[in-house]
């Protein structure tokens, strides 16, 4: 479920009612681009933020003992490949599972920009449903969300 209100998304597109279930999901589809984008999970209140991190322990444990034990799987197989294949997607299980649980980890209140850039790729997804536009021009707009979004962003690379 969205962070943002359905109604302020309603609002925001000057949706009919009868579109409040597309709406929905792509509010939720814009709300998890922009939190992938940030690298972080987004909530609507602190008590939703401390819940989240309370979990990162436990989290982190359980990813271990899953990796742990994919690893004794990888083990099995007599073909030194399927061996080395086994334990490559264990690893990577193990990395994404902590790349989930550090999005919790550095989660933050979602504020006024996050919710700005969020309703701006909603407004995106909604006004252009196909992948191809025809017969016109279209242009990014310099304050896009992604610049609104880019001062909470984390662990950006190199």
């Amino acid at each position: 479920m969205s962070v943002i209100d359905i109604e302020l998304a309603m609002k925001h597109l000057l949706a009919e009612p009868e579109d409040q279930i597309l709406v929905q999901s792509q509010l939720d589809g814009a709300e998890e681009a922009a939190q992938q984008f940030l690298q972080r999970r987004f909530f609507a209140d602190q008590a939703a933020v401390d819940l989240a991190k309370s979990t990162v322990i436990a989290r982190t444990q359980a990813a271990r003992t899953v990796y742990r034990a994919a690893l004794v799987v990888a083990d099995d197989p007599v073909n030194a490949d399927d061996r080395c294949r086994l334990r490559e997607r264990a690893r990577q299980a193990l990395s994404d599972a902590f790349e989930t649980i550090d999005m919790d980890d550095f989660g933050i209140v979602i504020n006024k920009a996050i919710e700005a850039a969020c309703l701006l790729k909603l407004g995106h997804l909604f006004a252009n449903r196909e992948e191809v536009v025809v017969g016109s021009t279209a242009v990014e707009l310099p304050l896009a969300s992604k610049s609104l979004l880019m001062p909470y962003r984390i662990r950006m690379g190199v």
